[in-house]
C-alpha cells in the first residue's frame, strides 16, 4: 500500500507522533496499552514492512523479557502475595501484571518511535525547527540520520578490518584488538562527519535571520481536516480522562474500569487516533483506484 501519511504536510505527521507516543507514554490502562502496542506495530509494518517484525523479535522481545523478569525481583509491592523468595521478599500477583504493563509501554514507544523515524525525516524537521530553533533542528536531524549511516558504516568498517587481519593466526586478544580498532575509526567518523555538517550548514547561513530556504512541503486541505480530527480526539480523550470515565491501578490491588460505556468510548476514540495513518492511507488508495477505474 502506498504510504500516503508519510508524504504529508510536517505539522500533520509530528501532531500525530506526539499525541500517540504522550498517551502511550503517560496512559498505563490495560486495554490503552494493548491498543497502542498492537496499532504502533501495524503502523510500523505499513512503513518499513519485514524490518518492523524484526525490529520487535531481535530488539523489543529481550527488553520486554528483561522488564517482565526484573520488576516482580525489585518491585514488592501488592496484596496479593503469590510466594516468598529464597531472600524473603514477596512476589505479588500485582508487580508481574505492572511488569507486563511496562514491558508494553516500553514496546509500544519504541514501535511508535520507530515509525517516527522514518516518516519525520532530516529535511521535514529542518523544515519544522529550522526557523523556531535552528539549532534544535540541526540536531534532531543529525541524530536521526545518525543511527542507521552508523551501523552501515561500522558493518563497511569491519569488513575491511577482517579483510586486513585474515592473514596470521587468529587469537582471542587479536579480536579484542579489532574490535577497538574498529570502534575507535568510528569515533574519528563520527566526530568528523559531525564537524562537516556543521561546517556545511554554517556555510550556507543555516539560521541567520532573514535566510530565505526552499522548501517543497504544501498545507492542503487533507493536512487541515486531518489535525482537525486529531485534536478534536485528542480533546475528547482528554475530557473523558477529566471526567473520570477510564481509570486504572495496579496498586495495592487492581481497580479500575472496562466495560463501562465511557470506556468503551475511549478506547474507541484512542483506536482511530492510533490508526489514522492507516485509514489515510486506505483512502488514498480507495481513490487513487476510484480515478483508474474512470479512465
Amino acid at each position: 500500500m502506498k504510504n500516503s501519511f508519510s508524504k504529508m504536510h510536517p505539522v500533520t505527521n509530528i501532531v500525530y507522533f506526539s499525541a500517540v507516543i504522550i498517551f502511550s507514554m503517560f496512559y498505563m490502562h490495560p486495554v490503552c496499552l494493548m491498543i497502542s502496542l498492537l496499532c504502533a506495530f501495524v503502523n510500523a509494518v505499513a512503513v518499513s514492512g519485514k524490518k518492523a517484525a524484526f525490529f520487535g523479535l531481535k530488539f523489543l522481545l529481550p527488553t520486554a523479557l528483561m522488564l517482565i523478569i526484573i520488576n516482580p525481583l525489585f518491585n514488592h509491592r501488592g496484596k496479593t502475595i503469590i510466594c516468598y523468595l529464597p531472600w524473603d521478599n514477596p512476589l505479588t500477583l500485582e508487580s508481574i501484571v505492572y511488569g507486563f504493563a511496562t514491558a508494553s509501554l516500553v514496546c509500544a514507544v519504541a514501535l511508535w518511535f520507530h515509525g517516527f523515524n522514518k516518516v519525520m525525516t532530516s529535511d521535514k524537521l529542518i523544515f519544522l525547527f529550522g526557523r523556531i530553533a535552528p539549532a534544535l533542528g540541526l540536531v534532531l536531524s543529525m541524530a536521526l540520520r545518525f543511527i542507521p549511516r552508523f551501523s552501515a558504516q561500522f558493518k563497511l568498517t569491519k569488513q575491511y578490518q577482517k579483510q586486513i587481519t585474515t592473514c596470521g593466526k587468529k587469537s582471542l586478544i587479536r579480536q579484542i584488538k579489532t574490535t577497538a580498532r574498529v570502534f575507535s575509526i568510528m569515533i574519528s567518523w563520527s566526530l568528523e562527519n559531525a564537524l562537516d555538517t556543521s561546517d556545511s550548514m554554517k556555510g550556507r547561513g543555516y539560521g541567520l535571520k532573514g535566510r530565505s530556504a526552499y522548501s517543497r512541503f504544501r498545507f492542503t486541505r487533507d493536512d487541515a481536516a486531518s489535525i482537525a480530527i486529531m485534536f478534536s480526539e485528542v480533546i475528547g480523550l482528554i475530557m473523558l480522562i477529566i471526567f473520570g470515565g477510564v481509570k486504572y491501578r495496579y496498586f495495592p490491588s487492581f481497580k479500575g474500569n472496562f466495560s463501562d460505556a465511557m470506556s468503551i468510548l475511549f478506547y474507541s476514540i484512542y483506536t482511530v487516533l492510533c490508526l489514522m495513518p492507516i485509514a489515510i492511507n486506505g483512502m488514498e488508495g480507495f481513490r487513487w483506484k476510484r480515478l483508474q477505474s474512470k479512465i
